[in-house]
């Protein structure tokens, strides 16, 4: 995005009384002809509305007609006291401005698409003579062929082990393939042709890459023939093993097939989205084709105001969606597409290609929308039952720690050490919604509460350390979100020690329970610790059930962080004593020559072969191991 955004200065009442219509109409007066983006603010401060436009002054006084508006935006404009806006470039910068802003602050009255992680795709990477197949998630850096996005990730996990077994391709780094001296498991396993050890050469390696190519693209029948032709060959010629081999790869190209291809009439590379509300939930189920394979199917559950429509929440979820997403030619939607002309439109800009907007009226694509829209329904049933028992589950814990009030959060907390060693601490977080996996955190513990020595491998202390910096912010941050209940995995010990902790920050509001494995620490025996008593829920009782899905959470979440801790810190040695050997170098070097051995006994001409480091730098690192 262009750095050339200016934010504005913010517009505010000329009276104090004047508000909503009126503050509108005289703002919109000062708007300029432009691009860009305008946020609604209340009394507060607070942003009630953030949207994009071509004509920023056009667009603003569009809000001044509220027989023309829903009623979620009618409501909006009621409470608009300020008003900010930013100018941009091209209505594009404007877009993607709008889903920036939109994500950070999440303002009440915005349709907000809350599942936008980015989806992987299949990547053949050209960076290497003999290139590298791979899941990939991110911007396109790397230099190849992208195949994606795949929506559901255990497609792309299916589809890229059926792909090594068709066509033989290597996925190992490009560090551990140059420093193989004999083929992994992979090519035992005949997963791999064994490139890294010269077991196939390089034009017939590059016949694979491209079999696979065309395959990905679409054109199965001709790779499917092809591999039956040599089949048949080789058996005619007595190499019986070859033909078994090739009888597998035939076998691994029709799974992906079966699997994943899908034939709509005129279209192979095609989105498809419906919409249906239910009790003011939305669902918007997605189904995604590209080169006639089904990519994955998702249900998204936007969040929104109780008030909002279906054609507002769709045109929201698309800009939203497709921001940082390439377009496809198609996309099948069970709206009005006159609702999408703008849409389109703005897509069309920032794809520099045609994509059309279509509500099919009959035949196959119909029974694709109808099969849709089913599907979204049975989404929303499955969410209200979940979240049902969500609720139940929260009644019920408010009932056993006599909680008046309804609980709105929950933490919990566990830590994950190896005898000490990178120990980490972790806060899982529930909300009336279930898990809220944006809210989670991670402490990695300092040891550095007081000035005597601690052990490395004392639970109470870490649980100690990471609640004081948790709960020390309540009292010194503004906003800081305060629990209902905090559970933590642990005994009486942990419990008693987490109970200094909130008595000192005087948050005698805040319920604190552990949680202890019972006798023989078997599951479903486990032992509630409170302030004045221990209990034993029933094995079968729903809420003993709850409580283990959130301990089971917390470690899940804190072994995950300590695996990714201790990851790093293995790649921690002697090279950080060498000024300019920084992490990205190290990286570098221990992609380069695989194992830290052999980058200290390299020759100083091995050594430059390496572009990205300073020759000065690298003579010094000879230096330093043969000096």
């Amino acid at each position: 995005m262009s750095k050339k955004i200016q934010k504005s200065i913010e517009f505010e009442s000329p009276k104090p009384n004047l508000k909503g219509q009126d503050i509108i109409k005289f703002i919109a007066k000062t708007l300029p002809h432009q691009p860009g983006v305008y946020q609604m603010e209340d009394d507060n401060g607070q942003i009630l509305y953030i949207g994009k436009a071509k004509n920023l002054a056009k667009r603003v006084i569009n809000y001044t007609s509220i027989n023309n508006l829903t009623r979620r935006l009618q409501r909006m404009v009621s409470l608009t006291k300020k008003m900010n806006f930013f100018v941009t470039n091209t209505e594009i910068e404007a877009l993607l401005l709008e889903c920036n802003l939109i994500k950070r602050h999440k303002p009440r009255f915005n349709i907000i698409l809350r599942d936008d992680k980015s989806f992987p795709y299949i990547l053949i990477n050209k960076e290497h003579k003999f290139p590298r197949l791979q899941k990939y998630r991110g911007a396109k850096k790397i230099k190849g062929d992208y195949f994606g996005p795949f929506v559901s990730p255990s497609v792309a996990d299916y589809t890229l082990i059926a792909l090594q077994k068709a066509f033989l391709l290597r996925s190992c780094s490009d560090g551990t393939f140059n420093n193989r001296s004999r083929p992994c498991l992979l090519f035992d396993i005949k997963r791999c042709s064994g490139p890294c050890v010269d077991y196939i050469n390089e034009d017939k390696y590059k016949e694979s890459i491209e079999d696979a190519k065309k395959f990905l693209k679409g054109n199965t029948k001709k790779i499917e023939k092809k591999l039956s032709s040599k089949m048949k060959w080789a058996s005619k010629n007595q190499m019986f093993e070859e033909a078994a081999r090739l009888r597998d790869r035939i076998k691994s190209v029709n799974q992906i097939q079966k699997y994943q291809s899908v034939y709509i009439k005129d279209m192979r590379n095609i989105d498809i989205f419906a919409i249906k509300l239910s009790d003011s939930r939305s669902c918007i189920h997605g189904k995604f084709y590209r080169n006639g394979s089904n990519y994955g199917n998702k249900s998204f559950f936007p969040s929104h105001e109780d008030t909002s429509e279906a054609k507002e929440i769709l045109e929201s979820f698309l800009y939203q969606f497709y921001a940082d997403k390439d377009v496809p030619p198609k996309i099948l939607v069970n709206i009005d597409e006159e609702i999408f002309q703008e849409v389109e439109k703005t897509l069309n800009k920032k794809n520099k290609s045609k994509t059309k907007i279509l509500k099919p009226k009959s035949g196959e694509k119909l029974q694709h929308i109808l099969l849709a829209e089913k599907n979204a329904l049975e989404s929303i049933k499955l969410k209200k039952t979940s979240i049902e028992a969500h609720h139940m589950a929260l009644n019920s814990l408010s009932k056993l720690l006599s909680i008046k009030n309804d609980i709105s959060r929950i933490e919990i907390y566990d830590n994950s050490h190896t005898s000490g060693a990178n120990s980490v601490g972790v806060m899982v977080v529930a909300d009336k919604e279930g898990l809220s996996p944006k809210h989670y955190r991670k402490f990695n513990i300092r040891y550095d509460l007081n000035n005597k020595k601690i052990s490395n491998v004392n639970d109470y202390y870490m649980m100690e350390e990471i609640l004081s910096r948790r709960l020390s912010k309540i009292n010194t941050e503004e906003n800081t979100p305060v629990p209902n209940v905090i559970i933590i995995d642990g005994g009486r010990g942990q419990f008693n020690s987490v109970h200094k902790i909130l008595k000192k920050y005087k948050l005698n509001n805040i319920d604190l329970m552990s949680i202890s494995k019972g006798p023989e620490r078997n599951s479903g025996r486990e032992i509630m610790h409170l302030e004045n008593k221990n209990l034993n829920l029933k094995p079968n009782d729903p809420l003993l059930y709850f409580i283990q899905r959130l301990r089971d959470e917390a470690h899940r979440f804190a072994v995950t962080a300590h695996r990714a801790r201790r990851s790093k810190s293995s790649v921690k040695s002697i090279f950080d004593e060498i000024r300019g050997i920084g992490p990205k170098r190290k990286k570098e070097l221990l992609f380069h020559f695989g194992t830290i051995e052999k980058i200290k006994t390299a020759s100083l001409d091995e050594l430059k072969k390496i572009k990205s480091i300073p020759t000065k730098k690298l003579e010094e690192l000879f230096e330093f191991f043969n000096g």
